[in-house]
């Protein structure tokens, strides 16, 4: 900072002396904002990263059970049939089967 103010002395006139001294408290003055910005930041993120872990773990709800037969899938229409439960024997002689005179769909070549 000498240097420069050494520089302003060597005018000489006094017409063309320039007095910087405010044009440099303010760079320095928005210098030193900034840092203290970044430092609060730098302080503040992780308390704030603190809290909004603290929230989660309270609004978190247990994970409901993994279903076992997801471990057998290979690929989009592998996912095997759920274990059918045996219906009561009285209902199964209610339900009377009609066959199918239908031939199976074949599509048109």
């Amino acid at each position: 900072m000498c240097s420069v103010m050494q520089l302003v002395m060597l005018a000489e006139e006094a017409e063309e002396r320039v007095n910087i001294t405010p044009v440099l408290l303010r760079f320095l003055g928005k210098f030193f904002l900034i840092f203290a910005a970044v430092a609060v930041i730098a302080i503040l993120t992780p308390r704030l990263a603190k809290w909004v872990d603290d929230l989660r773990a309270r609004g978190m709800k247990d994970a409901p059970p993994e279903d076992p037969r997801c471990k057998q899938v290979r690929g989009p229409y592998d996912m095997p049939e759920p274990k059918e439960q045996p219906d009561a024997p009285d209902e199964q002689d209610d339900v009377q089967e009609e066959p199918d005179d239908k031939p199976p769909y074949q599509p048109k070549h």
